[in-house]
């Protein structure tokens, strides 16, 4: 890569890197922050939100798949400086995502005791967590809206506004979840109830300040509702050949944390706990670098739809090294400092000593699962290589990760911090078996040159 290209490529990437990565990074955040407030009222308290918390994963990363399938299809079109393709490129997204998302809502939220019931036998976590987990419920559609409208935004690099709304909706949950978790200043003292309330009035005004500023400043996916609805048989159906293998992706590997879930929980309710309080500094590790996927989603796209394969090849060539020199970095210092992190958490002495070990083993893994990240989510879908990656996935989660996850638990009896490092190394094999697959030049495609309106 010459020195001008270098220069290019590192300025497009702060200028979308960064505001995608403090987006993540003020969510992550915010998990944490509610966990910590949650955390105040006991063992049983954190793992029903984590229950609970396994159970939203399972519909937004499906809406994260779809986001996905927007965002490559976004890209491209944008290279090509086409905003009418986008627009019902953005309809299609809507319709597909309502859908899915009204329905799994409404399943969520009349039956919220037979999903926790999923996860655990525990009869104390089902009966406090069940209202929090019909609330939450009600999140799920404009959580959707929000995903959608974001993923057009990020992709024409229009970054900085879908991060100004987090911040701001960040700050009112926080506000919220102070005020109704433990009843200050005159507010009701609803715990895990009020938490639940915080985060759907959060929800909604987000979804909300987002859709209206698309509008408001003529931004791109603001459009009127004849042209979004109004998207070519041939983009639906090209879209649909594209997207559904990611949906199926993120739907194969949300299941395979389901079971990894099941198996921490029925290991005992000490070890789902030490797990769950590992989840927010997870959240914060990989949206550190979230960031780095979406940048190498748009600019590999970006320059795929503008017929520049070459440098695309480059582009992500350098985005998976830095990837990995960064988190290898985050994942010492976050072993440093587990000991004062896992102590923020009101738990028992067993779960404090195995939440540190837990911490640790994700250090270890931190630069293979970040360099999965950049590789599956943002470069080989940004060719439309969603086939492959959906057999990538499906083979090192199922054929690896799950099995030795239930034999090291429930037949050899190891303890939790063994049974995740074992099942990690799927991850190892993941990443073997992308690199050779970027290496191929194989997922380099040009996606919307026959679409361009």
């Amino acid at each position: 890569m010459n020195a001008e290209l270098k220069k290019d490529f590192y300025r497009n990437v702060y200028k979308i890197a960064i505001p995608v990565t403090l987006q993540s990074l003020i969510m992550a955040l915010l998990t944490l922050t509610d966990q910590l407030m949650v955390g105040q009222l006991g063992d049983v308290a954190i793992a029903s939100v984590g229950m609970s918390s396994k159970i939203y994963g399972i519909i937004s990363v499906v809406l994260a798949g779809l986001a996905m399938g927007v965002s490559v299809y976004a890209a491209q079109f944008w290279g090509k400086q086409d905003r009418k393709s986008i627009s019902g490129l953005l309809g299609i997204g809507l319709l597909v995502g309502f859908s899915l998302s009204f329905l799994f809502s409404l399943f969520v939220f009349i039956k919220p005791q037979l999903c926790l019931s999923l996860f655990t036998t525990d009869a104390r976590i089902i009966e406090d967590g069940f209202i929090f987990l019909q609330i939450t419920a009600l999140t799920y559609v404009p959580m959707m809206l929000t995903m959608m409208y974001s993923a057009i935004l990020r992709s024409t690099e229009h970054v900085k506004l879908p991060m100004f709304v987090s911040l701001f909706t960040v700050v009112l949950n926080i506000i919220l979840n102070y005020l109704l978790i433990f009843g200050k200043f005159g507010f009701p003292e609803w715990g895990l109830k009020g938490s639940a309330i915080a985060t759907l009035i959060a929800r909604i005004v987000e979804c909300l300040l987002i859709i209206g500023a698309v509008y408001k400043f003529k931004l791109p996916g603001g459009a009127d509702f004849k042209d979004l609805f109004s998207a070519s048989k041939s983009l639906v159906t090209k879209f649909i050949r594209t997207t559904y293998p990611i949906i199926l992706t993120e739907l194969i590997w949300v299941l395979g944390e389901t079971v990894y879930a099941i198996i921490y929980s029925r290991m005992g309710t000490a070890e789902m706990t030490a797990m769950t309080i590992t989840f927010p500094l997870q959240g914060i590790c990989i949206g550190l670098l979230a960031g780095l996927s979406s940048a190498g989603g748009v600019m590999v796209g970006n320059k795929l739809g503008a017929g520049e394969e070459e440098i695309a090849l480059q582009y992500a060539k350098r985005f998976i090294l830095l990837g990995i020199s960064v988190s290898l970095v985050i994942g010492a210092i976050i072993a440093l400092i587990s000991p004062l992190y896992v102590s923020a958490f009101n738990v028992s002495d067993e779960t404090h000593q195995l939440g540190i070990y837990l911490v640790w083993v994700f250090a270890a893994f931190l630069w293979v699962k970040v360099g999965n990240m950049i590789m599956a989510g943002g470069i080989l879908n940004s060719g439309g290589d969603s086939k492959f990656v959906f057999a990538m996935e499906s083979t090192a989660t199922w054929l690896i990760g799950v099995p030795s996850g239930l034999l090291m638990s429930f037949v050899w009896k190891q303890p939790i911090f063994l049974v995740y490092l074992v099942l990690s190394m799927e991850e190892v094999v993941r990443f073997a078996i992308g690199m050779a697959r970027i290496r191929s030049k194989k997922w380099i495609k040009n996606l919307v040159n026959d679409l361009a309106a």
